[in-house]
C-alpha cells in the first residue's frame, strides 16, 4: 500500500489538504490519523512517512502516539478514526497477493531407511558416554 493512498483518503474523508502549515485543531487530528494508519498500514520508516508530509520523523511518532491517547478519550475522534481505518483496510484487501513459493521440504535419508525402526533422534543425535571431568571424584 502506498502513502499517497492512504493520503488521499484521509483528505477525501475531511475534505481539506493535510499538507498545510497550520496548527488548527481540525488539522492537526487529520494529520494524526494519517499518521497512525501509516504506521498501521505500511512498512515505510518514520523518515519516509514524514516527508511524504514535509515533516520530520519526531513529529511522526508523536502523532501516531497522541492519536492512539486521543481514541480512548475524545468519541469524535474515534468515529473518525474508525471509519478511516475500515475504508483504508479495503484499500488493503484489494492489492494483488503475489503467493509464495512452495518449497519441498528436505528428506534425510537416514529418515526413509530407520523411520520403521526406530526414532530418528535416537539414531543421529546419539551421544556416546560423557568424559568425566577433572573435578569430579572417581
Amino acid at each position: 500500500m502506498k502513502l499517497q493512498q492512504i493520503r488521499t483518503k484521509v483528505e477525501n474523508h475531511f475534505g481539506f489538504f493535510i499538507n498545510v502549515k497550520s496548527r488548527k485543531r481540525h488539522l492537526v487530528d487529520a494529520r494524526k490519523m494519517y499518521f497512525a494508519l501509516c504506521r498501521e498500514f505500511t512498512k515505510k520508516s518514520l523518515t519516509e512517512i514524514g516527508r511524504s508530509l514535509e515533516m520530520d520523523h519526531s513529529s511522526v511518532l508523536h502523532n501516531s502516539k497522541s492519536c492512539k491517547d486521543l481514541i480512548k478519550t475524545d468519541i469524535e475522534f474515534a468515529k473518525h478514526y474508525i471509519t478511516l481505518f475500515n475504508q483504508v483496510s479495503l484499500l488493503k484487501s484489494n492489492d494483488w497477493k503475489i503467493p509464495k513459493a512452495r518449497v519441498p521440504k528436505y528428506i534425510h535419508p537416514g529418515y526413509l531407511r530407520y523411520a520403521d525402526k526406530k526414532s530418528i533422534r535416537k539414531i543421529f543425535n546419539k551421544r556416546g558416554p560423557t568424559p568425566k571431568q577433572r573435578y569430579e571424584l572417581h
